[in-house]
């Protein structure tokens, strides 16, 4: 009896064994499984992501405050963290416009504290909307939408409370953006220019508006090069026609911005720090009519 008991005992040990082994192996190869299924995902979102955006923008470091050139380029694992964890607004959330459905123009602004006159503080930078790039995008999104054109105009302030590695952190909220309304047709990335505190900025009189200029700057690194200037004589070719010869002088650049995200990227450069806000809101204005009819013309 004791025999069969130790034989049970020792039976029922081994059972027990190899069922805590099994699930204990199970469990491993799940956990591991989760491991794996993160370490691709980290590597396809972050390192991958970071491997090609780092042949958009060459390493080097900060001259001036207002230069698309100079930008700091390479992202430490601090920055890659912080445009991984970037939450693109949704509909209806401060920081982003939606006009209607079936959105066609995405304004974005890497560098959303530029401000203008009467805003100079903070070497013309400021976290607040009024006087900034984003107040010109609201009139910007005002115009389109007054043409018929639904707009996508995002807030984020991809400049705060870094200016370097700003382009990393715009890209992730176009391509977001993208993706999700997927009818957008054309991206402006709405910048202002930059002048010394004792110049003043020039203006140009337009259908009876005191405007400020503005210009296009283009990558000539990026893919979409040849139909984003394609797209660009077509919107100066519509200013010249109908807006009194109000066209964006044309800046090249060796370098991307972003714009291979897009066949129609703009990095458009709305007047100066030196001009006054109401300037650059009336050029805001008209230049959504000429985007608009553009747009129109297919």
């Amino acid at each position: 009896m004791k025999k069969i008991i130790s034989k049970a005992a020792v039976f029922a040990y081994i059972l027990s064994t190899v069922c805590f082994v099994g699930m204990y192996s199970g469990e491993a190869a799940e956990v591991t499984g989760r491991q794996q299924a993160r370490e691709e995902k980290k590597v396809s979102a972050t390192d991958l992501g970071v491997m090609c955006i780092s042949t958009v923008y060459p390493s080097m470091g900060i001259e001036m405050a207002d230069s698309r050139d100079n930008e700091e380029a390479s992202a430490s694992g601090e920055d890659r963290g912080k445009t991984e964890s970037l939450v693109v607004s949704d509909e209806g959330e401060d920081g982003i416009t939606i006009t209607g459905d079936d959105p066609t123009v995405l304004i974005i602004h890497t560098h959303a504290t530029e401000s203008y006159l009467p805003e100079a503080g903070s070497n013309y930078h400021s976290k607040g909307e009024v006087n900034t790039v984003r107040d010109v995008g609201n009139t910007l999104t005002a115009s389109l939408e007054k043409e018929g054109i639904h707009v996508v105009h995002d807030k984020t302030l991809h400049d705060d409370p870094s200016y370097n590695n700003s382009y990393y952190r715009s890209y992730d909220t176009v391509e977001k953006l993208l993706a999700k309304y997927p009818t957008i047709q054309c991206v402006i990335d709405l910048h202002r220019d930059a002048v010394s505190s004792d110049q003043a900025a020039a203006t140009v009189s337009v259908k009876g508006k005191t405007c400020a200029r503005y210009s296009y700057v283009v990558g000539t690194a990026a893919s979409t090069y040849s139909s984003n200037t394609a797209f660009i004589s077509s919107l100066n070719a519509r200013a010249q026609e109908e807006y009194q010869g109000f066209t964006g002088k044309v800046l090249e650049r060796g370098y991307r911005y972003n714009q291979d995200l897009s066949s129609r990227y703009l990095l458009l450069e709305v007047g100066y720090n030196r001009n006054q806000i109401e300037d650059a809101r009336n050029t805001a204005e008209i230049f959504g009519k000429i985007l608009a009819d553009t747009l129109k013309e297919g």
